[in-house]
């Protein structure tokens, strides 16, 4: 049974890892696993039967970062030492001295400690120590910690030295559209967090800073950048600047402890590298309409309103409702692949209308129930003009929204397509008669393996224990996201038609 003394009170009892069999190095790691950034580092050291800290306990702990990294701003609060063998030590109550250029931690426990070795000639104790606040070098790469052990005489083990890797974080977030009307809307982003993180969606501030969180996706631990999608449902009405942020989880020492939690825009950490916000703005566009057609509405003449009541690729009018009855055609519009279209109003008269297919004349129910009438499935156009307008119809390829716009233009049994087009970028406009927008709908889904790095979990420990390995672990970990999905294949809109 192994025997748990805490020198100092601290929340939970946490267990290191397996049996140490030299005074040699365990493993390192830092989070996040980036350059010129503020982490937690991690270095973990073994020490065997005959080390003088054996005979005589460990007084002090000293850590050297190398040049290129800093723990000048490591304070006693920051560092968390663990001794483990048939007892295991759990030391919060240090006091520490960063040498003048920051290239050392000398950490003090606050009383001697005898590391408890097992029984049997291989056995030995871990030494693990963790710190906050320690600057990683500037430029991506591999780099050491040296741990040295010292006892109240002044007698050392060691240097042994453990490695740890930093790489560059990778936020991108595309111009984007949804629609305003779809009960599901998702944005897609492509990010690298490396040790794992979190990518929060924000609404932003007259001058460009986030402000409301509107969905959040976890990042991987993968140093590769991998595709993400974002459920943003309920909270995109309107064309807007959003703006990405990456986050860094602040719960807990260890990868197994991180990965239990979720994100917390007011707890978790933005990630700064080089002292700089990892962010990226998009213009994210919805639909450019006035409203959606529903039954029993009504609307001014020049409004653009979002049908989604149809079936793909199919041909509507607009009928008039003459004495309580189905009347003549007053305009006529086309559905996009994905069944939807952008109806204008410009073009009709003030009066009472319902929409018909052309090919058998039968009644769209405007209402979705099971009621369907020329009364009950209709709407109104007042005498009111709206900044009516008359453009070319356009088709616009856009995932699960836009369809057909109307224009002034003689009523048709069925559309006929002009050779009008052009394009601007990855908008396609055509002109249609009829007075619709055509729009496809396409979704490109694509998959590429999941990364996850080799970890085990941990409070003290849980970084694999490879001798002088680099040790991935001991860093954030957070379910990596399986699936990768592509960006939507969708045109931005205007920003504004009127």
């Amino acid at each position: 049974m192994v025997a748990v003394v805490l020198l100092s009170a601290i929340g939970g009892v946490v267990v290191l890892g397996g049996s140490a069999v030299a005074f040699e190095a365990n493993g390192g790691s830092v989070y996040p696993a980036t350059p010129n950034t503020s982490t937690i580092g991690t270095g973990l050291y073994a020490v065997k039967p005959g080390d003088a800290v054996v005979e005589d306990g460990i007084e002090t702990i000293t850590l050297d970062v190398g040049p290129e990294a800093s723990v000048a701003n490591v304070t006693g609060e920051d560092v968390y030492v663990a001794i483990r063998g048939t007892t295991r030590y759990e030391i919060d109550d240090v006091n520490v001295s960063p040498s003048e250029d920051g290239s050392q931690l000398e950490v003090t426990l606050p009383r001697t400690i005898q590391p408890p070795l097992g029984e049997g000639p291989n056995t030995g104790s871990e030494v693990a120590v963790k710190f906050r606040n320690f600057t990683t070098p500037s430029e991506p790469g591999t780099y050491t910690i040296d741990g040295t052990v010292s006892t109240p005489s002044g007698e050392t083990d060691g240097p042994a030295s453990v490695s740890y890797t930093v790489s560059e974080p990778e936020l991108s977030f595309a111009n984007q559209s949804v629609s305003q009307f779809d009960e599901r809307q998702a944005l897609d982003l492509t990010a690298a967090i490396p040790g794992g993180g979190y990518v929060g969606l924000f609404t932003t501030t007259e001058n460009g800073s986030r402000d409301r969180l509107v969905g959040s996706t976890n990042v991987s631990v993968s140093r590769e950048a991998g595709n993400y999608t974002v459920d943003v449902s309920g909270n995109v009405t309107e064309t807007q600047e959003l703006v990405a942020v990456a986050y860094t989880e602040t719960t807990g020492r260890s990868y197994g402890i991180r990965t239990e939690q979720t994100f917390d825009p007011a707890a978790d950490e933005p990630l700064v590298v080089g002292g700089d916000l990892v962010s990226a703005t998009a213009t994210v566009a919805t639909l450019d309409v006035d409203g959606r057609l529903t039954a029993g509405s009504e609307y001014d003449q020049g409004e653009r309103l979002f049908f989604d009541q149809g079936e793909a690729s199919t041909s509507y009018a607009i009928t008039r409702i003459e004495s309580g009855e189905l009347g003549a055609t007053a305009d006529s519009f086309q559905t996009a692949a994905n069944g939807t279209a952008i109806v204008d109003t410009a073009s009709l008269d003030e009066g009472q209308y319902a929409v018909t297919r052309v090919d058998d004349g039968s009644l769209v129910s405007l209402d979705d129930d099971s009621t369907t009438g020329p009364g009950d499935d209709s709407f109104v156009v007042t005498g009111q003009q709206v900044n009516a307008t008359t453009t070319a119809a356009t088709t616009i390829e856009a995932a699960d929204a836009t369809a057909t716009e109307t224009t002034n233009a003689t009523p048709t049994s069925e559309p006929t397509e002009t050779t009008a087009a052009t394009t601007v970028g990855e908008t396609t406009t055509e002109g249609v008669d009829g007075n619709a927008t055509a729009t496809a709908a396409e979704t490109t889904m694509t998959e590429s393996p999941d990364t996850t790095e080799d970890v085990t979990d941990t409070e003290t420990g849980g970084e694999t224990t490879t001798s002088g390995g680099t040790t991935n672990g001991g860093g954030p970990g957070f379910t990596a996201i399986a699936a990768v999905v592509a960006l939507l294949a969708a045109a931005l809109l205007a920003a504004t038609r009127r």
